[in-house]
């Protein structure tokens, strides 16, 4: 008896327009996957430059408490005469004579917080050099700028700025005059808003700003973050951090504007 092998029926394989319609659609799939993990990562890593800068707000409060009340000055010692027959080391708040880096990040805050001196005053960690070296893998650096910017081999410009813009200290007009009463220090009870003044800021060009540099400051949050409108991160006198942009950066002048005083002096006009 013969039988007989029924036919299966014959498969139709893909088209190669088809194929290319697959191809394209996993293609676009792969390109969100990628652009969403990437958005992911900004995310985090200005989480990261968020908390760092609050921190470097918190341990400046703790300077200030510290030494009466102050804050330091951007440049330190920067701004202060120090009056006939004192000597510098009696006169201003303890801090590291680090020769020419005088700037807060350096001989003041980032001392406090990572640098140790033997009895003899000779500092044992963090050697400080120019280029800023002292400051990889600390809170004082950006690891976004880092990434955005691999070539550039200064750390302080991966780094934050302290704000030169607060109102001095009104207690030396009377007691001692000043070359440059934006570089004195400061203490809280002469900002009485405080909490509105911001304290460091995201800045590539400098690790100093004031008013002026606002500019500088948005084009630094273009650089590091991106987006059709970037943000930045920001921490104020009252120790906590938020992030800003072009709106929430006030732009008109300190000595007139009362919000843009608040931000950038700590008083009122």
């Amino acid at each position: 008896m013969n039988r007989t092998i029924p036919h299966l029926p014959r498969t139709k394989g893909f088209t190669l327009m088809e194929l290319l319609v697959v191809i394209g659609i996993l293609a676009i799939l792969a390109s969100l996957v990628v652009a969403g993990m990437m958005k992911a990562r900004v995310i985090v890593e200005r989480g990261i430059a968020n908390t760092n800068i609050r921190e470097l707000a918190i341990a400046t409060r703790a300077w200030a408490t510290e030494n009466n009340d102050k804050v330091f000055s951007p440049v330190y010692p920067g701004g202060m005469e120090v009056p006939p027959g004192m000597k510098p080391d009696d006169f201003f708040p303890e801090y590291y004579d680090l020769g020419d880096s005088g700037l807060w990040l350096d001989g003041v805050l980032f001392a406090r917080i990572y640098m140790q001196a033997s009895s003899s005053g000779v500092v044992e960690q963090y050697p400080v050099n120019d280029d800023g070296d002292h400051l990889k893998g600390t809170l004082f650096e950006s690891k976004q700028s880092v990434k955005v910017n691999p070539s550039e081999e200064d750390w302080h410009k991966h780094s934050y700025a302290m704000n030169a813009n607060l109102q001095y200290d009104k207690i030396y007009d009377s007691v001692q005059s000043s070359s440059d009463p934006y570089l004195t220090e400061k203490t809280y009870s002469n900002l009485i808003f405080a909490p509105n003044a911001m304290l460091f800021i995201e800045n590539e060009e400098s690790n100093i700003v004031m008013y002026e540099d606002r500019d500088a400051i948005l084009e630094t949050f273009e650089t590091r973050w991106g987006g059709t409108r970037p943000v930045g991160v920001a921490a104020f006198l009252d120790g906590h951090a938020e992030t800003l942009n072009d709106t929430t950066i006030p732009d008109q002048d300190p000595d007139s504007d009362r919000k843009s005083s608040r931000f950038w002096r700590g008083v009122d006009p």
